[in-house]
């Protein structure tokens, strides 16, 4: 039998200030699991935060609330798979 394991993906508003917007830019991008899609001047950001094998996604959301110079982020959507149906889903 296959070894199937979860695979958690988040979809995460991020508010910051304009003054700490590239700090916080830059921790983000340097964080496994997060993925930055969209920076605005005024702060806001849109990124996506997937399992590593080190940590689960909402345990990177948690710790995202305590970046400095993150005023909120929150949770806009969730999706959590099985890995090996997956990989079936996506085979052509």
């Amino acid at each position: 039998m296959e070894e199937q394991s979860e695979f958690n993906i988040c979809g995460v508003f991020v508010q910051t200030t304009p003054e700490h917007l590239g700090s916080v830019e830059t921790t983000l991008a340097q964080t496994p699991g997060i993925d930055i899609y969209q920076t605005e001047k005024d702060g806001r950001m849109v990124v996506t935060i997937e399992d590593t094998p080190d940590k689960y996604a909402s345990e990177t959301l948690t710790d995202l609330r305590s970046v400095d110079g993150v005023l909120s982020a929150s949770l806009v959507y969730h999706r959590c798979d099985i890995e090996s149906q997956m990989s079936e889903d996506i085979t052509l």
